[in-house]
């Protein structure tokens, strides 16, 4: 299939950021990517630039960036060894396209990322309820937002209208996925997913929503309550707990995002102070 033959270029495109973002480690060829999108080689990569901003190659390279530089911040690998995951063979060719992408080295990063989560660290050195909750595979509907976390309504009303008309929207289990850090990304370019858990067999077609399997995971859990904008806050206590603290008996380490936000009330009816979401964070 080729450009005229489909004018809704937008999905096609997200479809193949989805493949992407899965096969960060694995550099897919071009043309397995194209394919996830439908397009020709060519014609695909005009079209993600277009569309995206980025060329193929330079969007995996931030995601692989972004990613080091949350391990530089709430790991505790050593530099070569971010470097490493990171895709990168030596220390020297890390720090250089680290400092191009972020204006400062990943060292200088950590540092500053740290201390500044240091006083957040003593705030939060009081325990607060965290449960570990298993999460099994499954099948999941998702409606993508790029762009900052305070503008993701309109995945939500893409999400919903879609769900109402499938008859399965109030029955399923619904959520945010935030796959970055606002600290570390550009608001214009953060990702995120208004998601509900489908049957396997779901069919869309044509209308914003997309379909993917979320694999089985392990998260920490804690309760925000108040208004979505002080969500950092309980992030940075959930995060300081993590470090700090056994939950169930055990140390736990914390994963790559994206976390979950789950949605506990109506924020159409509910006062923000009255607002209660349930942060699930990755941890192994």
């Amino acid at each position: 299939m080729e450009p005229n033959d489909h004018p809704d270029y937008q999905p096609r495109i997200e479809s193949a950021c989805r493949y992407l973002e899965d096969h960060l480690d694995t550099n897919p060829p071009l043309d397995d990517v194209a394919r996830q999108a439908h397009f020709s080689p060519f014609h695909f990569h005009r079209l993600f630039r277009g569309l995206t901003g980025e060329t193929v190659r330079g969007y995996t390279r931030r995601l692989r960036l972004e990613r080091a530089a949350h391990h530089l911040i709430h790991g505790d690998n050593d530099i070569l060894n971010v470097a490493l995951d990171a895709g990168y063979s030596s220390h020297e060719a890390f720090t250089r396209a680290f400092t191009k992408h972020f204006a400062i080295t990943p060292s200088d990063f950590r540092q500053q990322k740290q201390e500044a989560k240091a006083p957040a660290a003593s705030a939060h050195t009081k325990p607060i309820d965290v449960r570990i909750e298993r999460m099994e595979a499954c099948t999941i509907a998702c409606a993508r937002h790029v762009g900052p976390y305070t503008e993701v309504g309109a995945a939500w009303k893409t999400l919903m209208k879609w769900g109402w008309a499938k008859l399965v929207f109030g029955k399923a289990r619904t959520f945010g996925m935030c796959f970055d850090d606002p600290d570390v990304t550009d608001p214009a370019r953060i990702r995120y997913d208004a998601c509900m858990i489908v049957p396997e067999n779901t069919k869309i077609k044509k209308s914003g929503v997309q379909l993917r399997q979320l694999p089985a995971a392990t998260y920490a859990v804690t309760l925000h309550e108040g208004p979505y904008p002080l969500l950092g806050e309980t992030y940075a206590a959930l995060f300081a707990h993590i470090a700090l603290h056994k939950v169930d008996n055990r140390r736990w380490r914390l994963g790559d995002p994206p976390s979950i936000e789950q949605y506990l009330n109506d924020p159409r009816k509910t006062k923000p102070e009255n607002l209660r979401t349930e942060l699930w964070m990755p941890v192994h």
